[in-house]
């Protein structure tokens, strides 16, 4: 009780200092309030500007940076607790497009990189969350598009739970290293959308690719290092013969009271140099938006009130490349957002079953109560409660999430719009 106090004290102190900071920049159009903000607004649909007929607008550049900072403390009965303290995580992504078919993307992702140690008690647990970790910045994504095509460095689209997950601690299982985040890969990728758009907008992508074993790997601050062939590990194979089709659905209408958005995936991972087998991942999700308010006046006055129900659930076969050893995920979210508030209830379920290893369920539940501020600082308080085998901790704190616009579509001959 006495670090919750801790943390709802300085969490009072923060809002002061962020509410100082609403004039810093331009904000973008809403700051999600899951694990990996840059990521969930990556999947989601936006407009492109209109080009005006006689005048070349390119080549533009756009600069975005999400910065989250948390102070959070975990708590443990089997095992040493961590924090009071605070996490530091940031996302910043530069475009620019040179003509309307050519652009480059690279994301800049800062966050806590440093594994727990080994001889914690307590280093299966919140593997994902920064308290007593070293930062390092590494680029997530550098990849070239022309068209429908991209190659380079990019997470594939791959189930949404790492990203779509409401609450800063609810998506600990789903992300990378050991979930189904395919991170740190380089390879080629074909995105085909269909025209008719009666049942929502669909799109089918298909994707080769491979670890990247690149300078990119590389983190400053704390430093990952380079991956090597010879380390092995999903998706380190020779050649990128690793084979991802998705199945997207967006925004299908459910009558006149709600929409539907929905994902089919596989993937086919190679054989890597220290594994029996190749994994196979498959992932089946969806969301139902339901607005409770409608029309233009209730938007505009603030007023605007949904909810959103989430379930996901992955399998992956073969798991770590040992034969008939899975590991399966099942992830469920409700939201209730009214005005400026957004109320999260999540929970993940992961079992590990093979003939090698004694059965396991784990599990994961958080809640979380969040406020977008009119410069669209998202604050939000979460608490979650982890069980990894016979480790289980909870961890409760305080995260505020900034959207900085820098340059958004400017001509790099200096006029912009």
């Amino acid at each position: 009780m006495q670090a919750l106090n801790s943390v709802v004290r300085l969490g009072q102190a923060l809002a002061g200092l962020a509410f100082t900071c609403v004039c810093i920049a331009p904000a973008m159009a809403q700051v999600p309030s899951g694990n990996n903000p840059a990521q969930a607004l990556a999947m989601q649909q936006r407009a492109v500007p209109a080009s005006v007929p006689g005048i070349n607008l390119f080549p533009t550049l756009s600069f975005d940076t999400l910065v989250s900072i948390d102070y959070a403390h975990m708590s443990s009965n089997t095992g040493p607790s961590r924090g009071p303290g605070f996490v530091f995580w940031s996302d910043s992504t530069l475009q620019i497009e040179f003509d309307e078919e050519l652009s480059l993307t690279g994301l800049l992702q800062i966050k806590p990189r440093e594994p727990l140690p080994e001889d914690n008690p307590n280093n299966e647990l919140f593997i994902n969350r920064g308290l007593n970790r070293r930062e390092g910045g590494m680029m997530k994504e550098l990849y070239l598009r022309y068209g429908d095509w991209r190659v380079g460095k990019f997470v594939q689209g791959f189930g949404r739970g790492y990203a779509m997950l409401p609450g800063p601690y609810s998506s600990d299982f789903t992300e990378e290293p050991e979930a189904y985040e395919p991170s740190s890969m380089v390879g080629i990728e074909k995105v085909h959308v269909f025209d008719d758009e009666t049942s929502g907008w669909r799109q089918l992508t298909l994707s080769a690719f491979m670890v990247d074993r690149t300078f990119l790997h590389q983190s400053f601050g704390y430093n990952e290092g380079w991956i090597r062939y010879s380390e092995g590990g999903v998706g380190n194979t020779r050649l990128p013969e690793n084979l991802m089709a998705t199945y997207d659905v967006m925004g299908q209408p459910l009558g006149n009271w709600g929409s539907l958005s929905y994902q089919a995936g596989l993937i086919r991972w190679g054989k890597p140099v220290d594994a029996e087998k190749s994994e196979w991942w498959t992932t089946l999700g969806g969301d139902i938006t339901v607005p409770l308010t409608s029309g233009v006046a209730d938007t505009l006055r603030g007023e605007y009130s949904q909810l959103m129900f989430y379930v996901e659930g992955v399998r992956r076969d073969n798991f770590e490349g040992i034969s008939g050893r899975t590991r399966s995920f099942l992830s469920g979210a409700a939201e209730y957002m009214t005005g400026n508030w957004v109320f999260d209830l999540t929970t993940t379920q992961r079992w590990t079953n093979g003939s090698d290893l004694p059965n396991q369920r784990d599990t994961l539940y958080s809640a979380s109560i969040g406020y977008n501020l009119p410069s669209q600082i998202n604050i939000a308080f979460s608490g979650a409660r982890e069980q990894v085998g016979d480790q289980s901790g909870v961890y409760v704190g305080i995260r505020f999430t900034q959207a900085f616009t820098n340059c958004s579509k400017c001509m790099m001959k200096g006029l912009s719009y």
